[in-house]
């Protein structure tokens, strides 16, 4: 029986419940951080907790734990699940409330830790690469939303991956209101051009993944490559030596396919195959 950490307490989680009129459940009105550990090292989480301190400020919730009293929380939560690499979903919300629009904002907060082994793709995704197709569906402006905050109100995204999945394709790259080339649905997106690699710059509207900035790191300190950020057509991305998408649970996956163009002769790259394999080290998975 696997535990969940609810509102400061550890819960069975067939057992765990939240109200009906929490707000999160009515209006989506709340954040979320999901990051990984190998064994009871838990990778990037200051990162990943910076991150939820912003979203948090961004919609006014007065979160009072430290990131010590919330690393413990998870550390603990390994223990009880028996958790070797480990996946964490850290899930905020305003709390039960009222309905409607004149509704209080000031409720108790909702707080929700879920702890599980990591489960990977299948390694043939990695050795064969994965096919993207563009998605019709526009991602949010920034104007509109602020892509800083990672909200649990991610229709957007959503809608992109049920696009891929009616296609047959793995993901899908979205672009902004502007034509520009912006992230997955879930993913952030690279290609590279001999030594220089290209990713689409935090003005588009991207939500910035901790995963996305690791690779970049490791591009210049370990790769020796040169990362170039911008605003992209497609067609800067179509005629590319390679083509990866990297998240906490995809690391960097390779692209061999976008709608029906073909990358690198459909044969998955060194690049994308050398920043893996760096981001293992970089977890400590190799040595």
């Amino acid at each position: 029986m696997s535990y969940v950490y609810l509102n400061g307490e550890f819960v069975k989680s067939d057992v765990a419940t939240v109200s009906v009129f929490d707000q999160g459940f009515l209006y989506g009105d709340g954040i979320f951080e999901s990051f990984r550990s190998i064994g009871d090292r838990l990778y990037q989480f200051t990162q990943h907790f910076q991150r939820l301190l912003q979203s948090a400020a961004a919609l006014c919730y007065p979160v009072t734990f430290t990131q010590q009293e919330l690393e413990s929380v998870l550390l603990e939560l390994r223990r009880r699940n028996g958790l070797h690499e480990a996946y964490y979903r850290i899930i905020i919300t305003r709390g039960k409330g009222q309905i409607g629009f004149q509704r209080t904002m000031e409720n108790d907060l909702t707080c929700l830790v879920i702890g599980r082994e990591f489960q990977g793709l299948d390694n043939a995704c990695y050795q064969k690469g994965i096919q993207l197709r563009v998605a019709e569906t526009r991602r949010n402006a920034p104007e509109a939303i602020n892509p800083k905050i990672k909200s649990i109100s991610n229709l957007n995204s959503l809608l992109g991956k049920l696009e891929a999945t009616s296609s047959g394709a793995f993901e899908v790259i979205m672009l902004n209101n502007k034509e520009h080339i912006c992230e997955g649905a879930s993913s952030n997106i690279f290609w590279t051009r001999g030594q220089w690699v290209f990713t689409p710059d935090a003005s588009t509207g991207l939500l910035e993944g901790v995963t996305r900035s690791t690779i970049i790191r490791l591009c210049e300190e370990k790769l020796n490559l040169r990362v170039i950020k911008g605003e992209f057509k497609l067609q800067d991305l179509k005629f590319s030596d390679e083509v990866f998408i990297t998240s906490t649970s995809l690391e960097v996956m390779p692209v061999v396919k976008v709608d029906d163009f073909t990358i690198n002769q459909g044969l998955v790259g060194p690049i994308a195959y050398g920043l893996r394999e760096e981001l293992h080290r970089d977890m400590g998975k190799l040595t």
